[in-house]
C-alpha cells in the first residue's frame, strides 16, 4: 500500500473516531485531540481529553501529590493521562494492520517511514481541522511519539501548523 493510501485511510478513520467521541461527550468541554505514535510507527492511536477529565485527574493527583505548574502540564497535554486515551481503537485497525506489515515486511529506511507516517498524522488533523471547523473551534490538535525525545519537536512542528496562533500559544503552559 502506498502512503497516499495510508494517509487517506488514516483521515478517514480520524475523522469516525472524532464523530463518535462527539456523540459521547454529553456538554463535557473539549480541549485537546492528538494522534499518538511509537518510534516504531507500527501503528496510530486516537487520543483526547476534555475539561472535565483534566479535572478530574488533577484532582485525583492532587491527593498524592503537591501540583507544581510544570505538573498541571504535564498532566493537561500528556496523552496518556487523558480520559480518553486510544479512543476509537476500532477505527485505526485497518491502518494499523497495515502499518504494522510495513514495518516489519519492509527493507526501507525506518526514518523515512516514522517522518512519512508523522506527515500523514499531521495531514490527518489538518483535515479533521477542516471537516469538523465548528466542532473543533478552541480545540488544540497536535501528533505526538510516546516515549519518545523526538516528541517534543513532533509536538511543536505540528501543534503550530494545526491550529491558530492563539491557540497554539496554550500548548505545554500550565492552565490556570
Amino acid at each position: 500500500m502506498n502512503w497516499s493510501v495510508r494517509a487517506e485511510n488514516l483521515r478517514v478513520a480520524t475523522i469516525a473516531a472524532v464523530d463518535k467521541l462527539s456523540a459521547e461527550l454529553e456538554g463535557q468541554g473539549l480541549y485537546g485531540i492528538c494522534l499518538q505514535t511509537a518510534d516504531d510507527g507500527m501503528s496510530v492511536g486516537f487520543c483526547a481529553n476534555t475539561e472535565e477529565g483534566y479535572a478530574k485527574k488533577r484532582a485525583a493527583e492532587a491527593k498524592v501529590e503537591d501540583i507544581t505548574p510544570d505538573y498541571a502540564a504535564y498532566l493537561r497535554w500528556a496523552p496518556a493521562e487523558w480520559r480518553y486515551e486510544s479512543f476509537g481503537d476500532g477505527y485505526f485497525a485497518e491502518v494499523n494492520r497495515d502499518l504494522t506489515a510495513a514495518s516489519l515486511g519492509s527493507s526501507a529506511d525506518p526514518i523515512l517511514h516514522s517522518d512519512r507516517l508523522i506527515d500523514a498524522m499531521i495531514d490527518a488533523l489538518a483535515h479533521l481541522r477542516v471537516e469538523r471547523a465548528q466542532l473543533l473551534a478552541g480545540v488544540m490538535l497536535f501528533v505526538t511519539i510516546s516515549d519518545s525525545e523526538a516528541a517534543p519537536a513532533v509536538e511543536r512542528r505540528s501543534v503550530h501548523r494545526l491550529n491558530p496562533p492563539a491557540l497554539a500559544g496554550k500548548f505545554g503552559l500550565p492552565s490556570g
